[in-house]
């Protein structure tokens, strides 16, 4: 009865000082409506993103069920701040120009949902099970972090050199994040970047006739002189990939043009070496000045050139002999030569003094 009585008194109390039973009869029931709504939200938050996995897979698995000829790429929603205008960009940028960088070979570009996830590890777990079951070559994601010179990052995994999904190679490449910059030769720039990874080779210009790399090293001067935007990375891996293919080709088919633009290009780069310089980047440019210069001595011969390229080769070899992996290679070269003395030796022995 005291109970009772205690809890009439305090609900006496609120209905006079806080709400009373008709306001608290209002606030339950919009509380009840809020709760359903969330709820509501959530099942179709659920619902939405079963669908959209649904439709991921089946999307994956009728592409792996194509049976056309050529590259399979896989092409993901990117996501961040104007993630449709980057996938229009990124999609015209892969349609327009990555057939000039493989030569011709037909490929076949199919969109897929976005790659997500709340850490690198995850998404890219979640891309390698999105490859394997399209059976894809290629899958391409992008996220755009901001309008700094790195602000549109292009990321993906590759199986190029004939890898297995469970393979494949992860890679990024940071493009410009305004749209501005993006303008001009950056499409295929990212074209250009996309491609070397479907088809690892192209970064070595010997396993390709000389016509070819001809016309990619005429690409790659015009997306130097047009693609100020990029960063420092990819400028300097567009300079070596042209600096190797004008050096290819000038041996090959005697282009002294390719080779002149080669020589500067180089000697500018060793021009500008500091303490802080990339020593590999260093070592790549002594070697293509060197090489270079020796291309166009066979040419036009002149004393100083080769003396220069001479220089240059020089401390490419000083430098690389204190590398380990190198010296570890030559342990093993003198081991096996020792092993190779010592059976031609043996057989010697056997055929003067065997019975």
């Amino acid at each position: 009865m005291l109970e009772t009585g205690w809890f009439t008194t305090a609900e006496d109390w609120v209905e006079t000082h806080v709400l009373s039973a008709h306001d608290f009869a209002t606030f339950g029931f919009a509380m009840a409506a809020i709760l359903c709504l969330v709820l509501i939200f959530l099942i179709g938050s659920g619902i939405g993103s079963l669908v959209t996995r649904m439709r991921n897979v089946a999307g994956a698995r009728a592409f792996r069920r194509s049976k056309e000829a050529g590259y399979r790429i896989l092409l993901a929603r990117p996501t961040g701040p104007g993630a449709g205008r980057g996938r229009k960009w990124l999609t015209a940028a892969i349609q327009d120009h990555l057939a000039e960088f493989n030569f011709g070979a037909p490929f076949r570009v199919v969109g897929t949902g976005q790659i997500t996830g709340d850490s690198d590890q995850k998404m890219l777990a979640q891309a390698r099970k999105r490859l394997a079951t399209a059976d894809a070559d290629m899958l391409v994601w992008a996220t755009r972090i901001g309008k700094d010179a790195d602000g549109f990052v292009v990321q993906g995994l590759s199986r190029g050199g004939g890898l297995r999904a469970d393979e494949a190679r992860a890679f990024s490449i940071p493009l410009p994040g305004r749209f501005a910059a993006l303008e001009g030769e950056m499409s295929r720039v990212a074209a250009y970047l996309l491609a070397k990874k479907l088809q690892p080779a192209l970064s070595n210009p010997q396993a390709f006739r000389p016509e070819k790399m001809k016309v990619l090293a005429e690409a790659l001067d015009a997306m130097l002189a047009g693609a100020d935007a990029a960063v420092p990375a990819v400028r300097a891996e567009l300079e070596a990939d042209f600096c190797a293919s004008g050096v290819h080709v000038a041996e090959a088919m005697g282009d002294l043009a390719a080779l002149d633009r080669v020589i500067a290009l180089r000697r500018s780069h060793l021009e500008a070496v500091d303490a802080t310089s990339d020593s590999a980047l260093v070592l790549q440019a002594r070697m293509d000045l060197g090489r270079a210069l020796l291309a166009r001595a066979e040419k036009q011969f002149d004393q100083k050139t080769v003396q220069e390229a001479i220089s240059q080769l020089s401390q490419v070899v000083e430098a690389l002999r204190g590398d380990p992996s190198i010296q570890k290679a030559q342990t093993a070269s003198d081991a096996m030569f020792k092993a190779q003395t010592m059976i031609e030796t043996r057989k010697r022995f056997s055929m003067n003094f065997g019975s």
